[in-house]
This record gives structure tokens, sequence and C-alpha cells, in this order.
């Protein structure tokens, strides 16, 4: 996956940090999660208080900050997430870095997903609007396809794709579930398919 940058003016002068939202922002990006700009509360996305905490004293607090602790605080469209400063050493293990583990997991259930969901003749807004989702039954119904599977197995998922889908993209705040208790992709999880979409479009051309 890739990072870009977003072009801001630097805040200037002394921070204001709110304790309280620090450390809860602290607590869910250390334990892997995103956080996104919105969150979805009953029924409706609203501004996320954790990411307009980090917007707001990025520069002048937050990015040095977690570089003391050996992590980069990035920022994407819509959403902040931290990895650790220690740098693969060339090409090659860069591209086995991003490829492996969690993020590799990432990728395979929203290949699946995007497949799965065009397949089944649904227009890929489904799995970004709120009031849209997959339910559990068409989860379960992509699940069912043996190519699916071994793209879920080759990333080390053994769960059933309603399940890897709550583990490897709900938990970790790539999405969320609806009030109806359909599957939706967060603003995170918009990009990172964005990137997936790019990559094999990239491959493909190669």
């Amino acid at each position: 996956m890739t990072d870009t940058p977003l072009n801001q003016t630097p805040e200037t002068g002394r921070p204001v940090v709110n304790r309280r939202l620090s450390q809860e922002a602290f607590r869910k990006l250390t334990a892997g999660q995103v956080i996104n700009q919105t969150n979805y509360v009953n029924g409706r996305l609203v501004p996320n208080p954790l990411f307009d905490e980090l917007f707001k004293e990025r520069d002048r607090y937050y990015a040095e900050a977690y570089a003391n602790m050996g992590m980069e605080l990035v920022q994407r469209r819509g959403f902040f997430y931290v990895r650790s400063l220690s740098e693969p050493l060339n090409e090659d293990e860069a591209r086995d870095h991003e490829s492996s583990g969690a993020v590799r997991q990432i990728q395979g259930v929203l290949l699946v997903l995007g497949r799965g969901v065009l397949e089944k003749g649904f227009m890929f807004d489904v799995l970004t609007l709120p009031d849209a989702g997959v339910s559990k039954e068409t989860l379960q119904s992509i699940g069912s396809n043996p190519t699916f599977n071994q793209i879920l197995k080759a990333c080390k998922i053994d769960h059933p794709l309603p399940e890897a889908a709550k583990v490897v993209l709900v938990d970790r705040d790539i999405a969320y579930h609806n009030e109806k208790g359909n599957l939706v992709l967060a603003e995170s999880g918009k990009v990172f398919f964005d990137d997936l979409f790019v990559e094999y479009q990239t491959n493909g051309q190669n």
C-alpha cells in the first residue's frame, strides 16, 4: 500500500493537547487499529473526535511524539494509522514487508469482497454506503466460492468470510456494521481498496 502525505499548513504556536483523547488515540493506534475521520453512531456518520485531535495537533505535537517512540504517524485521506520507523534495507524487502502479515490479510479480504459483490450483481457502492452494506448471508455466499476460499487461505485466514471480515476489517476499524448488521467500508477501507485496485491494474500492465 502506498502513502500519499496530505498537504497542510503546519500549526504554529504552543500545542493544546487533550490528554483523554490523546491516550485513547494512542491505545487504538498501537493496538493496530486505524482512526477514521468519521464514526458510525446511531445510524449516521459523525465526526470522530480522535481524528480531530490528531489532525489539530499533528504537526505541532503528535508527529514528533510518535517518532520519539519509534513510530510514524501516517495521515492518509480520511484516516490515521501508525507504522514502525525501522526501514527495510532494499526495494525487495520493502515489497515483502508491505505484502506480509496484517496488510496482506487486509488486501485478501478486500479483494474477495470486491470481486464477490460484483459477481453477485451488486454495484461496488454497496460496500461504501452507510445505508447499504453487505449482509451476512451475502458474505456467506461469497465465502462459499472455492476460488475466494483459496485467496483467504493464501493470506493465512482460516475463518469463514463473515468472521474474517470482522477480525481483519471491523476489529481494526477499517469497516463497520450498520444498523441492519451489514458490512460497510470506513474511510480507511475505501482507501485501502483503491490501493489494491491500482496495484492490480499496475501488475496487469507489466
